[in-house]
């Protein structure tokens, strides 16, 4: 559902973003014309026919003219155009079976021509005022009501900092805990601190211990502290979580979300009792009339069919989607791997599927066929990108940059049943980067139980984790994970803050399974990681019947390849380059492989200039 039509004024400010974005967005030349069979624009009128000169106000409005159009029966493509300008959501738009195209007709939702629609999952915060000292004050309505508490703050199309200490520019931007104990029966969790981390903060119950485990990180509020003996109860209720990534002695921390700790340019808080925002500006930055925007869905759409009746043939085109939270379960953030969290009191029960649940998504799909999303903006999220779930065939995410995300940039994956898990699908020609903000155990591209899945030409870079993940399972034994294709993305600049990971990281038994023409360098270590080492290709538990050929692997913080409760000689090799601290040097004997693999790999030559014209690195 959407908000009723939006004021000329607010329209302006809402459309920031889609503003900000649009040089990025429009290619050199000019676009072709978009026809519609249906048009959209902020200042429209849902009373309206919904013609080029007419306009709906709503994309519910329209979705109800389009089902009508559809119940007739299609006789070609339909056509929704959106004007540019900011959409707020109240709810998450769902698309189901009766929005579907025809088999050979599909039903494409796309922004005007040169335009830069934004669907946003925000609410825009007013009222600005100069507070004490450096700080400015807003109110924030509904939040000392109780009827929301979002945990992200984005202004002037920039996500500003929850207050935290230590800071990230800090000498040490972390902590280390003196130690932490659990009860056998999950009935209190104790954390134990170094003389002066505790301090007597006016909001014990919100403020949150975020903790770095080897590569995931758990996140526990507080429920009361012992300032003399350093020592916390954490609140309840509480989950089991994975040693390697629980809290212990030593393990780096922070602190988050209290008053005391807004000590930066660019940090915010807000106070759930009264509902007052306090920002400290970046400098510069004019908080007369500044866009603020703070989230309040977690998901923006959803294509949701059914077994029976799948969505099909159902495409949308050049929109950006922005502006969701996700607030973490009442046990806290347990991470377990790749964005993934514990839901029940166990973490190790034997179907990781059903007792592991993801961060979730933007943008969702399940039960849908050759259904798109593409050349779009993805981008100021709580949680993660894009999924692409269970009953889901010859569905794509194509074209789009993806950045500046809590969680993952795209997954792909659905229960361990072969019937249930995403078949025949593509994530292609995306520019993926600045992943795991919130969560930093996520990944660009996160590919669990699924079949016959293409990872292609996308460049993914600036993550705290792994770049991509294909497999989850910790054996070698068949389940329906197989026929993958990971092939010519560049990976660079990744594992920034988590360990045991890689590039290209893999697990389980996957017959048919290609891992080809990849460029992967700059795999980091940070000095803050705990776990074990950082490889271009770690190749995990049970990783089996792959095709690795032809990828180039330099500048890596551990060994280029890494092997763990597998062997090499379970997989296929052929002219890979593994060349130390750089590419191999010209003529040598694998030069031409590397140079080619350096040409084909990223993004590919109609989309790169578009897709990279607003981020560079020296080095690229």
């Amino acid at each position: 559902m959407v908000c009723p039509p939006l004021s000329a004024a607010t329209a302006a400010v809402l459309s920031f973003l889609a503003a900000a974005s649009a040089a990025a967005s429009a290619p050199a030349e000019s676009p072709a014309p978009v026809r519609g069979d249906f048009y959209v624009a902020v200042l429209g009128k849902d009373s309206a026919s919904g013609a080029e000169d007419a306009p709906f106000a709503t994309l519910t409005r329209a979705q109800a003219a389009v089902r009508a159009r559809i119940a007739r029966g299609l006789a070609a493509p339909l056509t929704v155009v959106i004007r540019g300008g900011g959409y707020l959501l109240s709810e998450p738009l769902v698309f189901g079976p009766e929005d579907s195209g025809a088999d050979a007709f599909a039903v494409t939702w796309t922004a005007a021509r040169g335009e830069h629609p934004l669907l946003s999952g925000g609410r825009r915060i007013a009222g600005w005022q100069r507070g004490q000292g450096e700080l400015w004050t807003a109110q924030v309505p509904g939040v000392s009501e109780g009827n929301w508490y979002p945990r992200q703050l984005f202004i002037e199309g920039r996500r500003a900092v929850r207050a935290r200490t230590p800071n990230n520019d800090d000498s040490s931007p972390c902590l280390q805990l003196k130690g932490a104990a659990i009860a056998k029966d999950l009935s209190a969790w104790s954390y134990r601190f170094a003389p002066g981390q505790l301090r007597p903060w006016g909001n014990l119950a919100d403020v949150e211990a975020v903790v770095f485990g080897n590569w995931e990180i758990t996140r526990k509020r507080f429920q009361s502290v012992d300032l003399a003996a350093g020592a916390a109860a954490m609140a309840p209720p509480h989950a089991e979580a994975i040693s390697y990534n629980a809290p212990a002695a030593g393990r780096w921390f922070y602190l988050e979300n209290a008053i005391e700790m807004l000590d930066r340019p660019g940090e915010w808080y807000l106070d759930r009792k009264t509902g007052v925002l306090s920002y400290w500006p970046l400098p510069g930055q004019d908080m007369a009339h500044p866009d603020t925007v703070m989230p309040v869905l977690a998901t923006l759409l959803e294509i949701r069919g059914t077994a029976a009746r799948p969505v099909r043939n159902l495409r949308f085109k050049g929109l950006t989607f922005s502006h969701t939270d996700w607030p973490p379960p009442a046990v806290g953030y347990m991470g377990i791997q790749a964005a993934h969290f514990s839901v029940g009191r166990s973490w190790s029960q034997p179907d990781y599927a059903r007792s592991w649940a993801p961060v979730p998504a933007a943008i969702r799909m399940e039960s849908a066929e050759s259904c798109a999303v593409e050349d779009g903006l993805i981008v100021h999220l709580g949680g993660g990108g894009v999924e692409i779930g269970p009953r889901c065939r010859a569905c794509s995410v194509s074209c789009n940059r993806i950045y500046d995300l809590g969680a993952c940039g795209v997954q792909v994956g659905g229960p361990r049943d072969a019937a249930l898990v995403p078949r025949d699908s593509q994530i292609a020609n995306n520019h993926i980067y600045n992943c795991g903000v919130d969560y930093p155990g996520a990944v660009g591209v996160w590919i669990g139980f699924a079949d016959g899945i293409a990872v292609a030409h996308n460049d993914i870079h600036d993550l705290p984790y792994s770049g991509i993940s294909v497999g989850w399972q910790w054996k070698p034994q068949p389940t329906p994970v197989k026929n993958n294709r990971i092939e010519a993305n560049h990976v660079h600049h990744v594992m920034a803050r988590l360990g045991d990971g890689g590039g290209i990281y893999t697990l389980g038994f996957q017959p048919g399974t290609v891992i080809r023409a990849n460029h992967i360098h700059d795999v980091l270590r940070s000095p803050l990681c705990q776990a074990a080492p950082n490889n271009g290709m770690f190749i995990d538990e049970g990783s089996k019947g792959f095709l690795f050929e032809r990828n180039l692997i330099y500048k890596t913080a551990g060994e280029a390849v890494r092997f763990n409760q597998c062997a090499r000689e379970w997989h296929t090799w052929k002219d890979n380059v593994m060349s130390g601290a750089a590419p191999p040097a010209a003529g040598t004997p694998d030069d031409a492989i590397a140079r080619q693999t350096i040409a084909d790999a990223g993004i590919e030559p109609p989309y790169r200039a578009k897709l990279l014209a607003t981020f560079s690195r020296e080095g690229r």
